[in-house]
């Protein structure tokens, strides 16, 4: 069947719209079967700084990049001159010598024999995508060793689902190599260890974490004896390398912890082990090998899905123990103290939760529970009443901001303490001073809770605008059977009548304690002998 002339135009013109949208939506080139270049689109022109002129009659190699590998090439003309379509994105060079990056294809175009008469090609100027990527990737290297740093880890941790097996290594007591030859040495023995590792592991899992602490992904193997060899194998070899900074031999010794899990519980685990090591001063520890590690971490999720519920449930409290006035026996403030009411209605001190909810992030909406609840029930009567706040709670902007929020439309702002916890020590205090100026500008108190242990010291007392110590219950419930207990206790009286500070007694649980607190001079008393904490006041 032969086509019409009308036919054929009809065709043509079909053709010159197929070329024009092509022309119009990518870079566009046409070489002969010896890679001539016998057609250029104007987007072409543009984008290689060429004219048509200098593009046409000359080898399409014209703005070829010289980073691009031999093979690539290779590759490029074996595929098309055997008749398949060639896809790729390459590195051009324009004209004055600016990188420029293209997704092309190129296809042979065939005649009515089925021979190849020439090649055409298509591309799409990909440059912008390419260096945000690059950016991308850099912002994922480790500038000094240039393996994949934490940010990395995690997002390769995000995939979920597969079981891999996670070692985390630390170079043991690394500070000293810096403070001993200088922090310039002790980079380059940190980018030589990287090497290390990169010539006995695979560099696509392979990460610097932090200053001395490394980690290596094993993905697709069988978490078996095998396995665990090569690993301590592995281990030993990392310590008997002598690596050579500057002239000097540097030995190091290796902590490490292993974990085989799913991707989104791995790291964890593997940090449980490597804690676990070195709290041992153990080489190596597999978390899967420590049923007592592994007994833990089953304690914890469950603790930390019951701190969950509770929140859900609405079943995180505040329960309220009486403080007397020593003078009179009389309750004439109270202590709100945190509870957790499970399902089936046993109630949980913090002991059993609290540093659960700190490691697992729940920490503060627990506090801004107890804040919240505690001022629902004090708005309603004329009491004093105190709340324990962590310097954790205090650094919080979080925290304090939903703090002060409520104290400028609370009535009962001014008759608030803050007993400070100073368990792990008032370490910023720039941050508590202000806090503590802000607080008092609403009319509330501070005290400072737990004195006479632990970190105590009286220079907090000095440099804290302070209005009630309360000392801690370990010195007082022994206080009539321990003479250095009460000398301590003494010494705080007489440091707190010298400021004018308040004092309050914890557990003072029988009258013959009592008796001593009214002997010394306390002035306010707090334990089992006068209330007990409840939900209601």
């Amino acid at each position: 069947m032969h086509m019409t002339k009308n036919e054929f135009d009809e065709n043509i013109k079909i053709l010159d719209q197929y070329k024009m949208v092509l022309d119009e939506s990518a870079i566009v080139s046409k070489t002969n079967t010896k890679g001539i270049i016998t057609y250029a689109n104007d987007a072409f022109c543009a984008i290689s700084g060429y004219s048509r002129e200098e593009l046409i009659g000359h080898p399409h190699n014209i703005g070829r990049h010289p980073d691009n590998p031999k093979e690539l090439f290779k590759d490029l003309w074996k595929t098309i001159k055997s008749g398949k379509v060639w896809k790729q994105t390459f590195k051009n060079l324009t004209k004055d010598g600016k990188d420029y990056y293209v997704k092309s294809v190129i296809a042979p175009i065939f005649d009515d024999e089925g021979n190849i008469i020439e090649y055409i090609s298509a591309r799409n100027d990909v440059t912008e995508l390419v260096k945000q990527e690059e950016i991308i990737q850099r912002q994922l290297k480790d500038p000094l060793t240039g393996l994949k740093n934490r940010t990395a880890l995690y997002n390769d941790l995000e995939r979920g689902g597969v079981e891999i097996t996670l070692m985390l290594l630390n170079i043991d007591r690394f500070s000293t190599v810096n403070d001993y030859f200088g922090y310039e040495i002790g980079d380059s023995l940190l980018k030589v260890f990287a090497q290390h590792l990169l010539d006995t592991t695979g560099h696509d899992y392979l990460y610097r974490i932090s200053g001395d602490e490394f980690a290596i992904i094993c993905v697709g193997r069988i978490f078996d004896d095998a396995l665990r060899d090569q690993m301590i194998e592995h281990i030993n070899k990392l310590e008997n390398f002598k690596y050579n900074v500057a002239g000097h031999d540097i030995s190091i010794n290796i902590t490490s912890g292993v974990a085989h899990a799913t991707y989104s519980d791995v790291y964890n685990l593997a940090h449980m082990a490597f804690k676990e090591a070195k709290e041992r001063q153990a080489k190596l520890i597999f978390f899967n090998d420590n049923t007592a590690l592994t007994e833990k971490t089953r304690n914890n999720i469950w603790m930390i899905n019951k701190i969950k519920s509770a929140i859900e449930e609405d079943r995180i409290v505040p329960y309220f123990q009486g403080i007397v006035d020593t003078s009179t026996r009389q309750i004439v403030k109270y202590e709100a103290l945190i509870r957790l009411v499970e399902s089936n209605g046993t109630v949980l001190s913090p002991f059993w939760f609290l540093e659960h909810a700190k490691k697992s992030k729940l920490y503060d909406k627990l506090t801004r529970i107890m804040i919240q609840k505690t001022f629902d029930v004090f708005e309603k009567n004329n009491y004093e009443f105190s709340l324990n706040l962590t310097v954790q709670d205090i650094v919080s902007d979080e925290t304090r901001e939903f703090l002060y929020q409520i104290l400028e439309s609370s009535p009962a702002a001014n008759r608030l303490v803050f007993e400070i916890v100073e368990s792990e020590g008032i370490v910023n205090y720039e941050v508590v001073v202000e806090f503590i100026h802000t607080v008092k500008g609403f009319g509330c108190k501070i005290a400072i809770d737990d004195f006479g242990t632990g970190y105590s010291n009286f220079s907090y007392l000095s440099k804290l605008d302070v209005d009630y110590i309360k000392i801690d219950g370990s010195l007082i419930k022994n206080i009539n059977q321990d003479e250095d207990h009460l000398f301590t206790v003494e010494s705080i009286l007489f440091f707190a009548h010298r400021k004018g500070i308040k004092t309050i007694a914890e557990f003072v649980e029988d009258e013959a304690i009592f008796a001593k607190m009214v002997e010394l001079g306390i002035d306010y008393s707090q334990g089992y002998l006068f209330s007990t904490p409840k939900p209601t006041i």
